[in-house]
């Protein structure tokens, strides 16, 4: 009798031994595949901000009172729509730059001479350099000043930081005056610039200008009509003094001296 007590432990033992490590193997996969789950369910889950942004987007290009007036236009007039950047302020900054682009158009007399769109810097406002400026020049022309009339009455009455971004094709030139295109697209937007401080009273502080050169162009430069398109001057309204790199002045102040 005591024999086999001791057998029938030790047996005993050694299959509760091997159990124990199948379960431990089975929890095991149990917690990777519980694991794997939820991390998919975190992937799929829908992003509501996003899907506002969207929805907000679309609406305003479908809507049937502003038809024609979707989120973007390039100067052919065909449409297209780019997404609003995801953030809490998404919704208002929508809301807000439609109404700019419902004031600039009503003050616009072609509407295929300037095109916008909305994307998570912000507002762009598109001219075509043939709207603004002489082949080679970095004067305004004089029926553009109409053009930035719609835009800086639209602008002075907004708390919003403003980018002014030039832009040339690739085809060299080499003037005294412009060395390079870089010197051409910086002039033209310094030009821009001048004009909204100077006719509307826009805040310097709150204007940057910007020359790109040839180095960002929407469209391959291998034909005319691309180069045309690539010839350009964006007014961009910024979402917020971040989305655009800009720093507030009072950050730049030294410490001062008690």
């Amino acid at each position: 009798m005591i024999r086999r007590r001791s057998v029938a432990r030790s047996g005993g033992g050694h299959d509760s031994g091997g159990m124990m490590r199948w379960l431990l193997t089975y929890a095991d996969l149990i917690t990777l595949l519980m694991v794997f789950f939820v991390v998919m369910y975190a992937m799929s889950k829908a992003d509501t901000a996003k899907f506002n942004a969207l929805r907000q987007s679309l609406a305003m290009a479908l809507q049937p009172d502003n038809a024609g007036a979707s989120m973007m236009f390039d100067q052919q007039g065909v449409s297209m729509i780019d997404q609003a950047s995801q953030n809490s302020n998404t919704a208002k900054d929508v809301e807000d730059f439609q109404n700019m682009i419902n004031k600039i158009k009503a003050k616009t007399q072609d509407p295929k001479q300037v095109a916008f769109m909305v994307d998570e810097r912000g507002l762009t406002i598109r001219f075509l350099d043939s709207s603004l400026f002489d082949i080679g020049s970095s004067q305004l022309r004089p029926d553009a000043f109409a053009l930035l009339d719609a835009v800086g009455d639209t602008l002075k009455k907004e708390l919003r930081y403003v980018r002014v971004e030039g832009h040339t094709d690739n085809l060299p030139i080499h003037t005294y005056q412009f060395p390079s295109n870089w010197e051409l697209s910086a002039d033209r937007s310094i030009a821009v610039t001048r004009y909204l401080i100077e006719r509307h009273g826009l805040d310097p502080k709150m204007l940057s200008s910007l020359g790109y050169g040839e180095y960002r162009p929407l469209y391959p430069n291998n034909s005319e009509e691309n180069r045309a398109k690539n010839r350009r001057v964006d007014i961009v309204v910024l979402r917020t003094e971040k989305a655009g790199g800009e720093i507030n002045s009072s950050s730049l102040a030294g410490p001062t001296n008690n």
